[in-house]
């Protein structure tokens, strides 16, 4: 595992609410868990990390995927919530695919429909140990049963290691015959479960949580690939969590990460970055995404933006772009009525 790459740390949660439960002798370990938990990312190989230190307190069969099976949408981070806030099943999980490498940088996934089944194949290039690779396919399964809230019975799975000495014990978990020595994790489902409702879901709060999304990826390009990729990558998320609480100075923010100021500025620094100029430009690419929807108040977007007073943010929108918010809406306005033919006289 020479590479980086990050993930959600809310995957942390089942290994400390399993630990806990079954009252194993783990302190430190969960002292450890707390702490990883404080930030919104866990490097991958931490997480792989954490979780053979669990195996070792309570080595049974399919571990990987007894943990998995109790993940929920909230450990996902925005992604599932995003998802959560979908009208159907094939709705969330053609946003997952899409979105994918919010979650987990180094994560690859293909699925396609044939003959009424919907086949997916996903690697990790990173967190790819078994009980890895065991924890993400049942942590999948359990997303689509939280999702549509009844039991998915998958038709087939896959996992990319030898047959265990036990392998009966996944299918018994998993529902479905489990096939080992895969080139990657998969899994069958019937085609007809895409159908099905999600009751938590909300328009207009998917409609927000797409717009992040979307303008975080647009911007991960420019330092792709890498350990500065991967940090970059990590601030951003964590500027537009702090955005919530309306603190985002550097110190909190370094702080939330558990990364030294001065390790945190040098690090920017050397990707090229000053804080300041990223604030400014995630915000700048945030209030753009906002402003374009128009169930959003601009008293919202400035809030959404972590701006306590509206004016700061007028103040600041303007020296991106050298306009007011109401005017670039405006502007916004009359460009969708020339693209539907009206004139502005109308």
């Amino acid at each position: 595992m020479s590479k980086i790459d990050y993930l959600a740390s809310g995957f942390i949660e089942p290994l400390k609410t399993y630990v806990q439960e079954l009252d194993l002798p783990a302190a430190e370990l969960l002292g450890e868990m707390r702490q990883e938990l404080e930030s919104p990312n866990v490097s991958a190989q931490r997480f792989c990390q954490l979780l053979e230190s669990v195996w070792q307190l309570d080595p049974v069969d399919a571990l990987g995927v007894r943990l998995g099976l109790s993940v929920q949408p909230r450990h996902f981070g925005v992604l599932g919530y995003m998802v959560s806030s979908c009208g159907t099943l094939g709705q969330a999980l053609a946003r997952y695919h899409r979105y994918h490498a919010l979650l987990q940088g180094g994560l690859v996934s293909r699925a396609w429909l044939r003959d009424g089944v919907l086949y997916m194949r996903w690697t990790q290039a990173v967190a790819n140990t078994p009980l890895a690779s065991e924890f993400s396919l049942a942590g999948f399964v359990s997303l689509c049963q939280t999702l549509i809230g009844r039991p998915v019975t998958p038709l087939r799975a896959g996992l990319p290691f030898p047959r265990p000495r036990d392998g009966s014990v996944y299918q018994v978990l998993l529902g479905c015959p489990v096939d080992f020595d895969r080139s990657a994790i998969e899994l069958a489902i019937p085609a007809h479960l895409l159908a099905l409702s999600i009751s938590s879901k909300d328009p207009y709060l998917l409609r927000l949580l797409e717009q992040q999304a979307q303008a975080l990826l647009e911007q991960a390009p420019r330092l792709e690939g890498g350990h500065m990729g991967a940090f970059f990558s990590r601030v951003q998320e964590q500027i537009v969590e702090s955005m919530k609480n309306g603190d985002v100075s550097a110190e909190s923010v370094a702080q939330a990460l558990g990364c030294p100021l001065r390790t945190f500025y040098r690090q920017l620094r050397t990707a090229g970055y000053s804080y300041r100029g990223l604030l400014a430009h995630t915000r700048h690419t945030l209030a753009r995404q906002y402003l374009a929807d128009p169930a959003l108040a601009q008293t919202d977007v400035a809030l959404l933006l972590g701006y306590s007073e509206q004016s700061s943010f007028i103040r600041a929108f303007r020296s991106w772009t050298g306009t007011t918010p109401g005017a670039y809406r405006a502007g916004l306005a009359r460009k969708g009525k020339d693209a539907s033919g009206r004139d502005h006289g109308e």
